[in-house]
């Protein structure tokens, strides 16, 4: 097969030179919050493939239609992962994503195999505490940013989980990711490079002291994978799965707090949970775009030429909204949902090997909110929420919502005393009686019989301790043992979450 199928019922433009001639720097479109506008705006301009440049310098083909998405996704002999084969400084995720054939076998046999070992009744279980732990914390309040206290965290602290880590080390990487992706550049590098230091010390911990987690069968497993490999794998899998979970539990609750329809068939069981998930994939995936794929000889693709090894951006977004593959409206549930053909979840060998996990955290997520909280709606009118100013992920900054606020616990309440009434006190709470030489300690004049003669004992003075050290033959003081890394990053970030 010599090239992909153009999009059906459009006219493929003539073949066009290199990307870096008339690239539109899609850079600067990053804070549009009209991005389903934009990848109509280049659908109508260039047709299922547009030369764009998503970072200054870096230009490529960003591709529109859903067959070239899925085609360039399932033939890694013409379309490489590998960035080697770029012309220039092609942008790629690095790890398991970044190499092909043999190695990216090695490499991802591990992640899929420990992922299915992680799952079942425990997962599911551990995953509903630590949401019903992070509504807890809100829960008495009567609003809250679901973002921020919810979707964002609960991601982190579900890997952490898998990890085989306590909750207050999941509350750490939730914090450093939060810093991570959201802080102030200064914050933002610094907690990247402590992200780097939680996934090497997870490893050196797992390496000495192995247990029933997922690092530990990744460590154990036959393709024998060094430290350096190990902590690559896990630090792909926090880049790569931690933001766009997030975001589909946000896009998933924007659309049911904004959709009365949709929110009545889900909340009714009309509209069977993982049907309603697939809806939100095709109408709002959190993933726009993906870098990337390089031809491995010349193609044509859309009626585009393409040279070899020239980038190319993988657009998840613009694919859903192709009209070759639209059904109906945006709004019409009926045909998206249930509907599993999208690309969320990528296609071909480099398929995402943890949706399973992404959909069981993004629908217990849902419903452990929809169950706990009565009266749940957005704060403010669904027009006023913002999206975030990325080409890549698509999700809001915010989602305030108010809800009945569940009554903390009881104060404590106390018998209301007569007044002039003798306050009695259990034995246990009673003043200690003073004691010492002015109030007759043991041996003065307190403990003294009546008419006995008091006798006063004088006290004595403490022996002056026994010299020791090396010259009095005191044993050696050993070497302090070397401070924990994660001990170290808990002590760094504070248990607020801030370094």
């Amino acid at each position: 097969m010599s090239s992909t199928r153009p999009t059906p019922g459009s006219t493929p433009p003539p073949a066009r030179c290199p990307a870096r001639a008339r690239a539109v720097p899609l850079y600067r479109d990053a804070r549009r919050p009209d991005h389903a506008r934009l990848w109509e705006e280049l659908r109508a301009r260039f047709g299922a493939v547009a030369p764009v440049e998503i970072t200054p310098g870096v230009p490529g083909w960003l591709l529109l239609g859903y067959h070239e998405n899925l085609d360039v996704l399932r033939d890694p002999s013409r379309f490489s992962a590998d960035p080697g084969r770029s012309l220039g400084a092609g942008p790629s995720w690095g790890g398991v994503l970044a190499v092909e054939g043999e190695r990216h076998r090695r490499l991802r046999a591990p992640i899929v195999e420990g992922l299915a070992a992680a799952g079942g009744r425990r997962l599911s279980s551990g995953i509903r505490r630590l949401a019903g732990k992070l509504v807890d914390g809100f829960a008495a309040e009567g609003h809250a940013d679901l973002i921020a206290s919810y979707a964002a965290p609960l991601p982190a602290m579900v890997l952490n989980l898998l990890f085989g880590l306590g909750d207050e080390y999941g509350e750490l990487l939730a914090a450093l990711t939060s810093a991570r992706d959201d802080g102030d550049a200064a914050t933002a590098e610094r907690a990247a490079a402590d992200v780097r230091r939680y996934v090497a010390a997870l490893v050196e911990r797992r390496r000495a002291d192995p247990g029933d987690d997922f690092v530990s069968r990744l460590l154990a497993h036959p393709a024998g994978l060094a430290d350096g490999e190990a902590a690559a794998e896990l630090l792909l899998l926090l880049n790569a799965g931690l933001e766009p979970t997030t975001h589909l539990i946000g896009n998933a609750l924007r659309l049911l707090l904004t959709g009365s329809e949709t929110a009545e068939a889900y909340r009714g069981a009309a509209l069977p949970a993982v049907d309603f998930l697939d809806y939100v994939m095709w109408v709002d995936p959190p993933l726009q775009t993906l870098a990337g794929r390089y031809p491995t000889h010349d193609v044509r693709i859309g009626g585009v030429e393409i040279k070899e090894g020239e980038p190319l951006f993988l657009g998840f977004a613009p694919a859903h909204a192709d009209p070759a593959t639209r059904r109906g409206g945006r709004g019409d549930v009926d045909a998206f949902a249930g509907n599993r053909a999208h690309l969320m979840w990528g296609a071909g060998p480099h398929g995402c090997p943890a949706q399973a996990l992404a959909c069981e955290i993004t629908l217990t997520a849902i419903d452990v909110l929809l169950d706990r909280l009565d009266g749940l709606a957005l704060e403010r009118g669904a027009g006023e929420l913002r999206w975030r100013a990325s080409l890549s992920v698509h999700g809001l900054v915010r989602l305030p919502v108010r809800f009945a606020a569940e009554p903390g616990p009881a104060a404590e309440t106390r018998p209301v005393r007569e007044k002039g009434a003798r306050r009695v006190l259990p034995a246990s709470q009673r003043r200690p009686r003073a004691r010492g030489a002015r109030y007759g300690a043991p041996g003065g004049a307190g403990d003294a019989a009546p008419g006995e003669p008091v006798r006063h004992v004088r006290a004595k003075t403490p022996r002056r301790l026994r010299a020791t050290g090396a010259r009095y033959g005191a044993p050696a003081r050993q070497e302090a043992r070397p401070a924990d890394p994660l001990e170290s990053l808990l002590a760094r970030w504070g248990r607020d979450g801030r370094a």
